[in-house]
């Protein structure tokens, strides 16, 4: 899994309200929640290139910051999708 390796840790962290859990698991997944923590959709990575996992990102309306430590606007803090839920 080096394309997700390099994901990981060269663009992770210019995404907001991502979160990642470093636990033993052996098939990574992306797995999307609604504010009050309702699972709407798992999207297994352990294939995808880490161009892939950042065009799904950014399909989904998840804010992109320019260089690590950037600002994110106000209409990115809370729910970063562009989609309604029911379209997940």
């Amino acid at each position: 899994m080096p394309e997700l390796y390099t994901f990981l840790m060269e663009r992770w962290a210019l995404y907001h309200n991502l979160e990642y859990d470093s636990g033993e698991e052996k098939n990574p997944r992306l797995i999307f929640y609604t504010e009050t923590d309702e699972v709407v959709q798992t999207v297994p990575i352990s294939q995808m290139k880490a161009d892939e996992i950042e065009r799904l990102l950014d399909s989904l309306g998840f804010y992109k910051r320019s260089q690590k430590g950037d600002d994110v606007p106000e209409e990115y803090q809370h729910f970063p999708l562009r989609a309604p839920r029911d379209e997940l």
